[in-house]
């Protein structure tokens, strides 16, 4: 996606301190610049029901080539699991500071009875973020979420989050343990993205022609969305991404947007005042995307339940989108793909906090 904003919210040397011990302590391998993510539901045994299922980030190449699975926990204090036959759950987003993946699930027993229809309080709706060297937390869990949580987006993957619910977008500012949430608007959000410190949100709200909407910069209440595309009533956007393809336009100008009704891609532009229809292309069956800008070209990436796919739109700026979807790789019998991320080059902080990790490891051995 867009490259990525360090934020004034930087960890303070405390937290930094942390975040270098868990690094050290990591188990899993670290995730790959460039590579793609993505959030997979299923063990391969038995089929995806309405029950809590067990939830894998899955590594790939660009070129559709498996490198790990990371599984996360199934049960107790730290499970995050997803319902196993609901498309709409595990969009996923990269923190704009470059820190991880930020993605959403229940503390749910795998096993459990639907989830999402369970009381907030009880089952809480968890955020979770794996860093770049592949260490999970799955600690914040919020207890005021009701319905189906869906996606979550974050400046540094620590100290605030926005989540995407089917009751709403909302805030959640104090991000540890048992975790309160204010809501920012009362739309069925499907996905919740920061871009350039202002807060988007996809849509499936019936009767609304707005599908995508801009709250502004880190809203922190109750806000009123800009509508940026609309599409028909029934129409409904599920996965999204906006890239800065023209240096005379300041910021996100491309959008690529996914539409679940239509089952095609949406190109929109936006020339500093206004955003207008840029083309589409068929989507095939598609309902989360993520991608690259190089010099005017977008890699897109797009998961169906079944498929990965890249599509190269070579078109550039204020153009009408090009290519079309190939294969690159396919979920196992009795799994499904849900969202995806591409890992982008470490930023300031991470690489700040690699060296502080190394720096730490070698001292340990000299001790």
């Amino acid at each position: 996606m867009k490259s990525a904003t360090i934020v004034p919210r930087l960890a303070t040397a405390a937290s930094l301190f942390a975040l270098v011990l868990t690094a050290v302590n990591a188990q899993a391998n670290g995730l790959t610049s460039g590579d793609l993510v993505i959030y997979r539901v299923g063990t391969g045994s038995g089929s995806l029901g309405s029950t809590a299922t067990a939830v894998y980030l899955d590594e790939y190449t660009r070129s559709g080539a498996w490198v790990q699975s990371i599984a996360l926990p199934t049960s107790g204090s730290t499970a995050l699991t997803a319902v196993g036959n609901d498309t709409t759950e595990g969009i996923m987003s990269f923190a704009q500071n470059g820190s991880g993946v930020v993605f959403t699930g229940y503390r749910a027993n795998a096993g459990a009875a639907n989830p999402s229809a369970s009381d907030p309080a009880t089952v809480n709706r968890v955020i979770g973020t794996v860093n770049l060297f592949g260490t999970i937390n799955t600690s914040v869990g919020v207890t005021d979420a009701s319905g189906t949580i869906r996606s979550a987006t974050s400046t540094d993957s620590s100290s605030l989050f926005y989540i995407g619910t089917s009751a709403g977008l909302r805030y959640v500012g104090s991000p540890s343990g048992a975790a309160n949430s204010t809501q920012i608007d009362s739309r069925n959000t499907r996905q919740a993205l920061l871009n350039g410190n202002t807060l988007f949100d996809s849509s499936t709200l019936a009767g609304n022609t707005t599908k995508v909407l801009s709250y502004g910069t880190l809203p922190t209440s109750a806000t009123t969305g800009t509508p940026l595309v609309t599409q028909n009533l029934t129409d409904t956007v599920h996965g999204f991404a906006l890239f800065d393809l023209s240096p005379s336009v300041a910021g996100a100008d491309t959008l690529y947007a996914l539409s679940t009704v239509q089952n095609k891609v949406y190109k929109y532009t936006f020339n500093g005042t206004s955003w207008a229809a840029s083309g589409t292309i068929s989507a095939n069956g598609a309902l989360n995307l993520t991608g690259v800008a190089t010099n005017g070209t977008v890699d897109l990436f797009l998961t169906s339940a079944s498929s990965l796919y890249s599509e190269i739109d070579s078109s550039g700026y204020n153009a009408s989108i090009t290519g079309s979807l190939s294969l690159l790789a396919s979920a196992g019998a009795n799994e499904a793909f849900r969202g995806i991320v591409v890992v982008p080059e470490p930023s300031t902080f991470s690489l700040g906090l690699a060296a502080a990790a190394t720096l730490l490891a070698l001292r340990r051995q000299r001790s």
